[in-house]
């Protein structure tokens, strides 16, 4: 156990005058267990206002690896997997690049979801898919400049992709529209589901007091809705899509393309695809490398306004 004392930290014995400690292994293939889980790289210790904050110092395609292996267990084609490769380490350096200068670390473990490095199998799909696309990120020209933007995928968009700002409700560098995927249209159908709930229990869930119509804000350029405007009596509140779709369960609201029709008392969510429709569609991508597309082209056709950088190729 690790505690910040008011003079220093203590870990087993105490070190006066000291709030931070630096951990760096001497072989590459020593690892680092924090609370039962493992990280690769190093770990630094901050004591800081009375408690402890741990940040794990690592390679950054040695954190493309962790990231694909926990999101990913069940395998893709190899250019799929490249592609998003790509993508989570440009997302990455966009987070890098937007960090809080006063901070000590890029970004928050819980929010991104990292679990550190335990799952990550040597030679595995998803090993080789990182190190052939080693230093290779996108970049989208905004205002003048370069640079690397926030990137995501859905795994199927039922024809359409939307922005990322217009889902996710905040500027993020990337493209500002999203594109049209044949393949995932042709298989629109196959994609539909439907949810229903009382409107009490909706109501409940929305922490309003009751539900007397429901309006949808739709991007009119995808189709995909991006929030709801739930009415109780004369007062109006509205919910983004990801908050819905966090409330009623992602196996409920299966996407951000649905209609919201109300019956008796009953709500019914009719939609297609699933996930929040943004940026990659693996369905699509997985079609398009079954076809012997590989990963570049593949990512040019999701992300049209941007291109591919070698960031090994920066001058030092």
């Amino acid at each position: 156990m690790i505690h910040e004392l008011e003079n220093g930290l203590k870990w087993g014995e105490e070190f006066p005058g000291i709030h931070q400690i630096y951990i760096k292994p001497r072989s590459s293939d020593t690892s680092i267990f924090i609370n039962g889980v493992q990280y690769a790289g190093a770990v630094a210790v901050f004591g800081i206002n009375g408690k402890i904050n741990i940040v794990n110092d690592i390679d950054i395609e040695q954190f493309v690896k962790s990231k694909l292996t926990s999101q990913f267990l069940s395998p893709l084609e190899p250019e799929v997997l490249s592609a998003l490769a790509i993508l989570v380490r440009t997302d990455a350096y966009y987070h890098a690049t937007k960090a809080n200068s006063n901070s000590f670390w890029h970004v928050n473990a819980k929010e991104i979801d990292y679990q550190g490095s335990a799952l990550v199998v040597q030679n595995s799909t998803i090993d080789r898919a990182v190190e052939s696309t080693r230093h290779l990120i996108l970049l989208h020209s905004e205002n003048g400049q370069n640079t690397p933007f926030a990137t995501t995928w859905t795994e199927h968009s039922a024809g359409k992709t939307a922005s990322y700002a217009q889902i996710f409700r905040k500027p993020a560098f990337a493209p500002e529209k999203g594109v049209e995927a044949p393949h995932a249209a042709l298989a629109r159908e196959s994609s539909k589901w439907s949810y229903q709930i009382g409107k009490k229990t909706l109501a409940h869930l929305l922490n309003v007091s009751q539900i007397q119509s429901l309006e949808i804000y739709v991007d009119p350029v995808s189709s995909k809705a991006y929030g709801i405007r739930v009415k109780d009596g004369s007062e109006g509140y509205d919910v983004d899509f990801l908050t819905l779709q966090e409330r009623l369960g992602a196996n409920h609201i299966q996407s951000s393309d649905f209609n919201v029709t109300l019956k008796d008392d009953a709500v019914v969510f009719t939609g297609f695809g699933k996930g929040h429709g943004v940026g990659l569609c693996l369905y699509s991508a997985s079609v398009l490398a079954q076809k012997g597309e590989n990963a570049v082209k593949i990512l040019s056709k999701f992300f049209p306004e941007t291109y591919l950088y070698n960031l090994d190729a920066v001058p030092k």
